[in-house]
């Protein structure tokens, strides 16, 4: 009983800080620790201000004088200066869709009857859209979130152009099929960098649980959805890389060996505050003392990541810290296995080599947050949308998600990337996954 009440304890003290839960839900809110300054929110005298700087004459729109009267409210006349005042106001255009009337020739044969219709310009299609206002319906839903009811509200409020949910939902499925080449094209690039973030979270199919996986490079990003949070899942994906996989603790990734993975010390900051706070004395100064190594460790690696201190000098001050984590973690291992404590350190020691590829592999992280960044998106968009109900719904919400991401990373117009792969779907042509890179 008493076990069993300690262990129920430390469920009721899980948080974001100490577990893998979000948040929002958290049971216990920690409160701010820092005191009141007793300061007026808001900027505080002396704070740096930032201004929108002007744009050169040649980049406006419209250029409108405003002129003085002639004299002053004293009756003086008002003598003029060369200077003046600039002063810019941005301002929506009017918002009207274009509208273009495509009028076929038709004629019949004098010798056989045979009938003829002029064919359509290229990239042109028979539906009620073109690239663009297609491209930009996707992204209405793939990345800011509308329903199809919101969208057909918000095009008809902005544009003044009805449209029915059904024809919302023809478009989505012609750019989830225009997307599939260059989604499917990105998986080599990932896997072409000097390392890779991976992660999963978790997808609901019409009430059954799948997966998001999500394979993220510097460059390029790959989500596909999986009835497996397994093994084959890596194998298919991931089964011919060869360089470095950033990951949690998850044992799946456990098929790669120490030297081509990095554990992710963010989660383990986590076990180790989880660790500080347990009622055993023993295993809370072993959990202090692990934040306190890590906690140095972090700070040598800003310091090599500021350009303070060489890649030699990072491996030769982090030894000491390495050494200090190693005994922290043996320590652990004697504790009593019941509190879970000791299983812990042992997991991490049978894994101790991959806590450190980062001190001597160039382009990889100590943590795996650049996938957990990437996959935020996703988690917004299955707390408000709930599950998909199709093969097609699960595709569209990777595919565009992968094309999204990418272009996030490459610092590129997602609205301008799918207008110019609708372009091309329409024409016929197929999209090269360079569209998506810088």
């Amino acid at each position: 009983l008493v076990l069993e009440n300690t262990q129920l304890k430390e469920r009721l003290n899980n948080n974001s800080s100490n577990s893998s839960l979000p948040p929002s839900k958290s049971f216990v809110k920690k409160k701010n620790s820092r005191q009141a300054s007793g300061k007026k929110a808001g900027g505080q005298p002396g704070h740096k201000g930032h201004y929108r700087a002007l744009v050169t004459v040649d980049q406006v729109d419209f250029i409108q004088s405003c002129v003085l009267p002639s004299n002053c409210s004293c009756g003086n006349e008002i003598k003029l200066i060369d200077n003046y005042v600039r002063h810019q106001v941005y301002e929506l255009p009017a918002l009207k869709l274009d509208i273009t009337e495509y009028q076929l020739q038709q004629g019949y044969c004098n010798g056989c009857g045979c009938k003829h219709t002029a064919s359509l310009p290229e990239g042109v299609a028979w539906g009620i859209t073109g690239p663009k206002l297609t491209g930009f319906m996707g992204e209405l839903t793939a990345r800011y979130g509308l329903s199809r009811t919101e969208q057909k509200v918000f095009l008809k409020e902005m544009f003044n152009f009805s449209i029915s949910k059904g024809t919302v939902f023809n478009k989505q499925k012609l750019l989830n099929a225009a997307m599939e080449a260059p989604v499917e094209a990105l998986l080599p690039i990932v896997k072409a960098g000097a390392s890779v973030n991976a992660d999963e979270t978790g997808h609901n199919r019409d009430g059954k649980k799948q997966w998001v996986w999500g394979f993220i490079s510097s460059v390029a990003a790959h989500f596909s959805i999986h009835a497996s949070r397994g093994k084959k899942v890596l194998r298919k994906m991931l089964g011919d890389f060869k360089n470095v996989v950033i990951s949690d603790r998850y044992a799946p990734y456990n098929i790669f060996e120490s030297d081509q993975r990095q554990i992710c010390w963010a989660h383990l900051k986590r076990d180790f505050t989880k660790l500080s706070e347990k009622e055993d004395k023993v295993i809370s100064r072993i959990g202090k003392n692990l934040l306190e190594s890590e906690s140095v460790l972090f700070k040598i690696w800003h310091e090599f990541k500021a350009g303070e201190k060489s890649r030699e000098e990072l491996q030769q001050k982090a030894k000491p810290v390495r050494k200090r984590i190693g005994e922290l973690l043996e320590q652990g291992s004697y504790t009593d296995p019941t509190l879970k404590a000791a299983r812990f350190c042992k997991n991490v020691l049978e894994k101790f080599n991959a806590l450190w590829t980062f001190l001597a592999v160039d382009e990889v992280e100590p943590t795996n947050n650049h996938a957990e960044r990437s996959l935020r998106p996703l988690v917004i968009w299955r707390k408000k949308y709930f599950c998909t109900r199709s093969d097609y719904g699960s595709e569209f919400v990777s595919r565009s998600a992968s094309i999204i991401m990418t272009c996030k990373l490459n610092g590129k117009s997602s609205f301008e990337v799918l207008s110019q792969l609708m372009e091309n779907y329409f024409a016929g042509k197929q999209t090269p996954a360079c569209l998506l890179m810088a």
